[in-house]
């Protein structure tokens, strides 16, 4: 399947009701974090309070099996809005029993009206570089899991999982980690790590990328905890990703001899006033229930 081109890709740009009916209105570039749903939800705060530390679960990653110094887990993943413009994202396979799952940021999968958009479409390139699809081309979605806690505050949790509707080409009914390889998983990570991001910016200060939604880029360096009672977030300072990367994989102990490694959170917007790039951190509760919402 080929998508046509048209005369402009959005920006992750959409209109939400609060829950008191006031208008909310996020970008990809600037996300208002509010505790405006402090009190409602004090006693979830509470219990979403992340102690990284005692997190343990460690899924490594998985090399491909048609040719494993090959693998190409990342891709472009594309989205066909209602009006006809296209959205652009990144998006990750990640090691699963199911073979065919794979992460991007909740906000990509979102319209102007806070629903999720038409799996109809959604395609996902892995490999996808330099203004060509990768080696499997266009691949379709079957099924996309949300977090609630996304839905209902715009804030939290700004992570999704996508299986996608993989055709073995070889007719032997394999899975699309099978090509691609897998990004392992954990939810462990702490503060001040070294970290490489990939994804597609239209936009941002990158540099040595060729911003144009084509091209895969690269960034590498340190990423913080944010700091307070109500933070959920990793930081990137003093780094504008950009429109295209949301959904562009965090990746601890990136091996790029395999381009394999350890994907902690996705890249989820720009906060303008304080000059930072955020990504949430992984819920493990939330994170499981997507997973097995899916396979």
């Amino acid at each position: 399947m080929v998508i046509t081109s048209h005369s402009s890709v959005t920006s992750v740009i959409f209109r939400r009701k609060n829950i008191d009916n006031t208008l909310v209105f996020l970008t990809s570039e600037r996300i208002e974090e509010t505790l405006r749903f402090k009190n409602k939800h004090k006693g979830n705060n509470e219990n979403e309070k992340r102690n990284v530390n005692s997190r343990s679960i460690v899924v490594p990653p998985v090399f491909s099996q048609v040719s494993p110094e090959y693998n190409y887990p990342i891709g472009r993943f594309s989205i066909r809005l209602p009006d006809g413009d296209d959205r652009i994202c990144t998006a990750s396979i990640i090691n699963t029993a199911n073979g065919n799952i794979g992460i991007t940021a909740a906000h990509c999968l979102i319209d102007d009206n806070g629903e999720i958009l038409d799996t109809n479409s959604m395609w996902f390139s892995p490999g996808y570089d330099n203004g060509t699809d990768g080696p499997l081309e266009l691949i379709e979605v079957e099924d996309v899991a949300v977090p609630l806690t996304f839905l209902v505050t715009d804030a939290w949790n700004d992570y999704a999982l996508v299986k996608f509707a993989f055709n073995d080409p070889a007719e032997e009914n394999e899975t699309l980690q099978h090509y691609t390889g897998g990004l392992g998983w954990r939810f462990d990570i702490g503060n001040n790590t070294l970290t490489n991001i990939f994804c597609y910016p239209l936009t941002g200060n990158l540099e040595n990328c060729t911003k144009d939604g084509e091209h895969l880029c690269k960034w590498q360096g340190y990423t913080q905890l944010e700091q307070g009672n109500h933070s959920f977030n990793y930081i990137i300072s003093d780094i504008r990703l950009g429109v295209g990367a949301s959904g562009g994989p965090l990746i601890f102990q990136y091996d790029r001899s395999i381009n394999l490694g350890y994907v902690y959170s996705v890249h989820r917007a720009w906060r303008n006033d304080t000059n930072e790039s955020i990504a949430s951190i992984f819920d493990q509760l939330v994170f499981n229930g997507l997973l097995l919402q899916l396979s």
